[in-house]
């Protein structure tokens, strides 16, 4: 079934989770309607419900590649056997740092992130994650902010040499700090950038949050296009409201597309709520977003 023959048929149906449960399972390449896009997305695990492996088998019916598990957690081998069963891969996890005070800022908190981040990629590595997520930590208010970006360097440059070790990505988070993370210290794409070039490391990246980055400064196609080699993961949210593509102001064709156009071999990952309290509608949005 084609993407738009699915997506018609699912509309009409009016029961997504009956259609799912008929759909056949898919083998070792994911063949449902998220497999034709010419980008490749990822899902939240938790879109889905029942046992681990009934989310996962779902994530396979809609023909994702991958399934997004930002602190995954239970038997690591047993969901590794199953994903790899089903071709699927874990996109990103949580790395280093934390949306908190002190970490990548303050240089006495450098040894703990170092730690966190061991940990994590060892989790990574049994998973088969290649992409953990950095954070900068909130801003030491009162002090100054290029003492702090040459901290977060300093960090990034301790934890670059285990990322490339392990063949795994660091992926620096940028967040708005007007809405949702007031006081968080890295927010802007430049600023990111001036960060990950001080680094200088193929292993330390941009995690570019669509909707954070629209907060914080809009010029989405812009900057993503001018910045894609520097850009390890994506993650989608329409805004305002963090909803599902469609429900805001972003014009996810026209971002989906300029991604498209570029070399980016990465996933783009929905992290975003429904509008109509069905995560179903979130997957039916983003088809939607791409024509046929």
């Amino acid at each position: 079934m084609d993407r738009r023959g699915f997506l018609m048929s699912s509309l009409a149906a009016g029961a997504g989770a009956a259609l799912l449960g008929k759909m056949p399972l898919a083998g070792a390449a994911p063949t449902g309607p998220f497999s034709t896009l010419p980008i490749r997305m990822s899902v939240p695990i938790d879109f889905f419900e029942g046992t681990t492996d009934q989310k996962l088998e779902q994530v396979a019916k809609w023909g994702f590649p991958a399934y997004e598990w930002l602190n995954p957690e239970g038997d690591f081998d047993a969901i590794r056997q199953k994903a790899d069963l089903l071709g699927l891969e874990l996109s990103c996890m949580v790395g280093a740092g934390a949306i908190a005070k002190g970490g990548m800022v303050n240089p006495k908190d450098h040894g703990k992130v170092v730690d966190q981040f061991e940990e994590r990629v060892a989790i990574a590595k049994k998973l088969n994650c290649k992409h953990l997520v950095g954070l900068s930590g909130n801003e030491n208010k009162g002090e100054d902010r290029e003492k702090q970006t040459e901290a977060v360097i300093e960090c990034l440059k301790k934890l670059a040499p285990i990322a490339e070790k392990n063949d795994v990505i660091i992926v620096m988070e940028a967040l708005n700090t007007l809405v949702d993370h007031k006081g968080y210290f890295m927010a802007r794409t430049d600023h990111t950038m001036e960060i990950l070039k001080g680094v200088d490391s193929p292993s330390v990246k941009m995690l570019f949050d669509i909707y954070h980055q629209q907060i914080t400064e809009g010029n989405v196609i812009r900057n993503l296009k001018n910045n894609i080699e520097r850009i390890g993961h994506f993650h989608v949210a329409d805004n305002p409201g963090r909803k599902e593509p469609g429900t805001g102001e972003l014009n996810y064709t026209n971002i989906f597309k300029a991604i498209a156009s570029t070399d980016y071999k990465g996933f783009v990952a929905l992290e975003c709520g429904s509008s109509t309290k069905n995560n179903e509608d979130i997957l039916k949005a983003t088809l939607a977003c791409f024509p046929a």
